[in-house]
């Protein structure tokens, strides 16, 4: 049987680029790069004030709780990212959603994504939970979440790492060196796999198609994450080590 070589190049660091809602394409800001000046603790303590001195109504929902999305352009001015993947969240959460849109025109401390020193349209993301940003604010507050995991696998991730490899089908591939690849998916509030892809293909249609079907096979349930004790989407950053073939 003639096996299959795969050649893999260097893979460059490639920004995810959304479902184009504008003409030009937008990223997402990397782990240590902050949308806001100060950080999440000052974006929320800014939120809370601007809720307080506009007089702003609570929900009367104390569970409400909604992912505000919003675009920081290259000038530092910022508007609404419609998130087409929790379309339903706005209408559940109502008064979450409109809070935080009402809250955003006010908001005056973004700074806009660098990349290689050019600026960039910059897509960030914050957790508007009302019930802890009005008289129930604590200085120094920041959205903490319990993660995802696999009921009843207390190494949960590592285990199911060793499940996914398990699951993918190599048979008619050999490489000449070791590689990583890395693959992202979403658990759900149902705790529900989805939303798989990978951060960088491998530059072999059917390889990226094997990983992602054995990211499909394990079959295991998972708690979904929480914030505040409301579930809520969670996003997996999934490393893959493959070694040379003894």
């Amino acid at each position: 049987m003639i096996k299959k070589l795969i050649v893999f190049s260097a893979l460059t660091l490639v920004s995810i680029i959304l479902s184009a809602q504008v003409a030009q394409p937008l990223y997402y800001y990397p782990h240590g790069h902050e949308p806001y000046e100060g950080g999440d603790k000052e974006f929320y303590k800014d939120f809370h004030q601007i809720l307080v001195d506009n007089k702003m109504e609570p929900c009367e929902n104390k569970n409400e709780l909604y992912l505000l999305k919003v675009i920081v352009t290259e000038e530092g001015s910022v508007k609404y990212l419609k998130d087409e993947m929790n379309s339903g969240m706005a209408e559940k959460n109502k008064c979450a959603y409109n809070l935080g849109l009402q809250v955003l025109k006010y908001m005056d401390k973004w700074k806009p994504l660098e990349i290689d020193g050019v600026k960039k349209q910059g897509v960030a993301s914050y957790h508007i939970f009302p019930d802890a940003l009005f008289e129930n604010y604590k200085e120094g507050y920041s959205v903490e979440s319990e993660p995802a995991l696999l009921e009843g696998l207390p190494d949960g991730i590592n285990k199911f790492r060793s499940e996914v490899v398990k699951k993918i089908d190599l048979d008619g591939f050999q490489w000449k060196q070791s590689f990583k690849m890395v693959a992202l998916f979403t658990v759900n509030t149902e705790g529900v796999i989805e939303d798989i892809t990978l951060e960088n293909s491998s530059g072999v249609p059917d390889f990226d198609k094997r990983i992602i079907s054995g990211i499909k096979n394990v079959k295991k349930k998972w708690s979904p994450a929480k914030i505040h004790g409301v579930p809520v989407r969670y996003r997996f950053r999934l490393p893959l080590s493959f070694g040379n073939p003894s």
